[in-house]
């Protein structure tokens, strides 16, 4: 899970700054693209770590809870995983 996160983390500073050039050059077909291709590995690493949180606690924490713990409380869970 701690891997899982530092990647989710780097996903979401790549997809902020696709998003940002795409923003530049709304445009740009290649930025467009750059930007979905981005955004698609950030959720897919969104949803895992969910479904790990979910899977970890035996489904105690359910799957929309776990989205949330994501959202709101980020460096909690990454010091339990440190």
């Amino acid at each position: 899970m701690k891997e899982l996160l530092k990647r989710l983390a780097a996903a979401e500073k790549a997809a902020d700054e696709a998003d940002k050039a795409y923003n530049e050059a709304p445009e740009s077909a290649e930025a467009e693209a750059a930007f979905d291709k981005a955004y698609a590995e950030e959720f897919k690493l969104y949803m895992a770590a969910a479904e790990g949180i979910v899977k970890m606690t035996d489904g105690k924490i359910n799957f929309e809870t776990a989205k949330a713990m994501i959202e709101t409380k980020r460096s909690e869970l990454e010091a339990l995983f440190a």
